[in-house]
């Protein structure tokens, strides 16, 4: 039995701009060396103890989303000149080879642990579904099996190697032990509603050119958050992006004003052009996912789970399409609007009914005057406090779709542990088994520097998360490469009961 070490949330993008020396303007993933230092930990560990390792990475190495755009060429359209090219095959195949060349340490890290005789497992999450590609993977193998080969000298120990190079397309399972996924399909705003897509590899561009299946959030990193520019973290759900937004509003109101300015103009024509030819993208997206789940269900290497898998599939918490979504937000924003008009008209009409009653009172000139004053004071002191209470209140405790996902999948395959990725935050949170007993689950956090500008957190800005399973026992760690060792992850006590994960059929709290 392998022991697993699981991190998730790099985000590599194109690393160095060899014309200037410096990190491309989206790069967030500055930390090659320390990867690498602990994939050698990881091997040198494992050779004291005689065992064998499986480095698992849980989606979201790569980030194709959030990429700096390529050169210019004459024929790109309007939106591929703005916002970068549709990604196509062999579009994402040309940006990853761009990224791992430019993060050499990362590649000889993964190189290293295979040439060390044990295995690295690759899942795609939502900012790199597309390593689910033929042409993609190729890139991948390419680039570390490239290094392998100058790190062994038989042939032959090279193609074991590449046989240890895995890519699941969704998860990685092992009955009775683990069950791994990133997760972004039990978040509303960031699940696909056909995630295996394989198939699309061999679909004509005007499939990939619909984008049809773009989540929300997919669809605002590229057509809004790439704007902001460099940015070293990556807030990737609603809690974080509304405590983010705050953060910019009250600090660097240019910066939104400066990115929603530039891309106005672009956002109608966008939205319409996802609008149309829906039809024979989602006709290929479902019959490409549906075969490709069947094949999934029925194979041994991945658990032949069968209608399980289906299950599994069905919790998928999806929202709202692309256009349907911002149809919904435009009319929130009028109503809005609308309610902001009517406030200032009754605030006006309250104030200017004051203003009347004072100037009808008898008195002198003086007490009249204070009363004025004191009137406008309280006006600016209400106006002040209502602004402030709706741009800095904390959003309400919510319960967790990751958690309630996470007892799922244990209440269908009674595994003591399950674990995600995707939030950036690193969570460990008791579960029930229906054979009885405690499972666990467990977030892996990221790799990035968190925004942590309005929060205190016992953590560090840049924290290197990781999860070791040995047997049938988790621990989430993290990588010092200052000691060159691990140490446990801090994590508090919760108090806010909607975030327990509830057994499925269970009401919701009130």
């Amino acid at each position: 039995m392998h022991d697993l070490f699981v991190v998730s949330d790099l985000h590599l993008g194109r690393g160095k701009n060899p014309q200037t020396g410096r990190y491309h303007e989206l790069e967030a993933f500055f930390y090659d060396d320390d990867f690498r230092s602990f994939c050698q930990w990881l091997i040198d560990d494992a050779h004291k103890r005689n065992a064998q390792i499986r480095l698992i990475i849980n989606g979201d190495a790569f980030d194709l989303l959030r990429i700096d755009r390529p050169p210019q060429t004459p024929e790109a359209t309007f939106v591929e000149r703005r916002f970068g090219p549709f990604m196509t095959p062999d579009r994402a195949a040309r940006d990853m080879s761009d990224v791992l060349d430019g993060h050499p340490g990362f590649v000889d890290g993964l190189a290293r642990v295979l040439a060390a005789g044990h295995d690295v497992v690759i899942l795609p999450g939502n900012h790199d579904i597309e390593v689910q590609w033929p042409a993609v993977r190729r890139q991948i193998e390419r680039a570390v099996l490239g290094r392998v080969r100058e790190q062994l000298t038989h042939g032959r120990e090279v193609d074991d190697a590449a046989t240890r190079l895995r890519f699941p397309p969704w998860f990685w399972y092992e009955p009775g032990r683990v069950w791994l996924e990133h997760g972004c399909q039990y978040d509303p705003e960031n699940a696909f509603k056909y995630w295996l897509r394989g198939s699309l590899g061999e679909a004509p561009p005007a499939v990939h050119e619909a984008e049809y299946d773009m989540p929300l959030g997919n669809f605002f990193q590229r057509y809004l958050f790439n704007g902001f520019g460099a940015i070293t973290f990556i807030v990737p759900s609603t809690r974080a992006n509304m405590r983010y937004a705050k953060w910019l509003l009250a600090n660097t109101p240019h910066l939104i004003s400066r990115a929603v300015l530039s891309h106005a103009r672009f956002w109608p024509q966008v939205i319409r052009r996802i609008a149309q030819s829906q039809k024979r993208a989602r006709r290929v997206y479902r019959e490409g996912h549906e075969r490709a789940l069947t094949r999934l269900a029925e194979l041994p290497e991945a658990g032949a789970l069968g209608d399980k898998l289906r299950q599994i599939d069905a919790l998928k918490e999806r929202s709202a399409s692309v256009v349907e979504a911002i149809s919904t937000l435009t009319r929130q924003a009028l109503r809005v609007l609308l309610v902001v008009v009517a406030l200032a008209g009754l605030t006006f009409g309250l104030w200017f009914a004051g203003f009347h009653a004072i100037a009808q009172l008898k008195g002198g000139f003086m007490v009249k005057a204070m009363l004025f004053l004191l009137l406008d004071f309280a006006f600016l002191v209400a106006a002040i406090f209502g602004i402030g209470w709706g741009l800095f209140r904390s959003p309400r405790p919510g319960s967790s779709p990751l958690r309630r996902a996470a007892q799922k999948i244990v209440d269908l395959l009674d595994v003591p542990i399950v674990s995600f990725g995707h939030t950036h935050d690193e969570v460990l949170w008791a579960l029930q088994r229906p054979s009885g007993g405690r499972a666990w689950y467990y977030n892996t956090g990221t790799w990035l520097a968190v925004f942590t500008h309005d929060v205190l957190m016992p953590r560090e800005r840049v924290q290197f998360t990781f999860l070791r399973v040995r047997g049938h026992e988790a621990e989430l760690l993290y990588w010092s490469p200052g000691r060159g060792s691990s140490a446990p992850v801090i994590l508090l006590d919760e108090r806010n009961p909607k975030a327990e994960p509830r057994r499925q059929g269970a009401p919701e709290p009130v």
